[in-house]
């Protein structure tokens, strides 16, 4: 296991949420492998897992389920 370069937190295999966003559509993807750091929360994917998910993103096949997500925005005062 490695150290982050900026927090110096640990590192380790933990599975996560991968949030996408491709102009107004997002994609939810679970369970995925991540190496994660334990003090600022970085993730690192492995190039196997990214290979995954973006042949995921070129085909995608019949989600799971459909999530309905309020949106909000945050207007500069």
């Amino acid at each position: 296991m490695s150290q982050c370069y900026y927090c110096g937190g640990e590192q380790v295999e933990q599975s996560t949420t991968f949030v996408y966003e491709d102009e107004d559509q997002f994609w939810v993807v679970r369970n995925v492998p991540a190496l994660l750091f334990t003090r600022c929360g970085e993730k690192e994917y492995t190039q196997d897992v990214t290979h995954r998910m973006l042949t995921l993103f070129k085909q995608p096949p019949r989600p799971r389920e459909i999530l309905h997500v309020p949106a909000y925005e945050l207007v500069a005062a």
